[in-house]
């Protein structure tokens, strides 16, 4: 960051990290599902986990997953 500008670019990933990644998108995603919501967080994270292991975009950890993959995309 120089000048309050903000240089995305894209670099490899250790696996771990890819691994860490995915878990923090659907912790995320399962906190915000929940919140103010009367739907049992073990439903959602379950719900969630299915959509993630199907890569379906409806799930906020892949869409979060895209759209990160394509700012890396773009920045090449």
């Amino acid at each position: 960051m120089y000048g309050g500008t903000v240089y995305h670019v894209s670099v490899d990933v250790a696996p771990i990290r890819r691994v860490d990644l995915a878990l923090r998108f659907i912790a995320d995603g399962v906190k915000e599902s929940t919140f103010s919501n009367p739907k049992a967080i073990e439903e959602y994270l379950a719900e969630h986990l299915i959509l993630s292991a199907n890569n379906d975009p409806a799930a906020p950890s892949v869409k979060k997953k895209n759209e990160l993959e394509r700012i890396a995309q773009a920045s090449r």
